[in-house]
């Protein structure tokens, strides 16, 4: 860390909010604010893919919607999140919660389990760009 450019990242992380309203149940008929565990517009923090589903559901971070001071981590529809974007991570905390490291093994598991940069950048531009059929709303 200097005082110039201040501290030195964690790694880079995909970023995103939770959509204002979220539909569920049998076709989309109960619309919800947020999501349970997370508030509209929620920051979360995405853990890169571990399975092959195609990003349908992702392991994310962030904020819970009772206790704003702790990271909480959950397995969430990536269609409930919108403006994706990438972040640099910063916070131990936040490592911790994405990756399940132990305090003190924060740097060496940002380094095996956080997003290479171009592959985020990559699921971020594929994330916001809508799909064929796709509801603009």
């Amino acid at each position: 860390m200097t005082e110039e450019t201040g501290p030195e990242p964690l790694g880079v992380c995909l970023v995103a909010n939770v959509a204002q309203e979220t539909r569920h149940g049998v076709g989309g008929q109960e619309i919800r604010r947020g999501l349970r565990h997370f508030a509209p517009g929620a920051k979360v923090w995405i853990a890169p893919p571990a399975w092959g589903d195609g990003g349908e559901c992702v392991i994310v971070a962030g904020r819970h919607r009772g206790n704003s001071r702790r990271y909480v981590r959950m397995v969430v529809e990536s269609r409930f999140l919108v403006n994706f974007r990438v972040r640099a991570v910063y916070s131990p905390a936040l490592v911790r919660a994405l990756t399940e490291a132990e305090p003190g093994e924060e740097q060496e598991f940002a380094a095996r389990f956080l997003w290479p940069r171009e592959q985020a950048e990559d699921w971020a531009r594929s994330a916001n760009t809508p799909k064929p059929g796709e509801l603009l709303q």
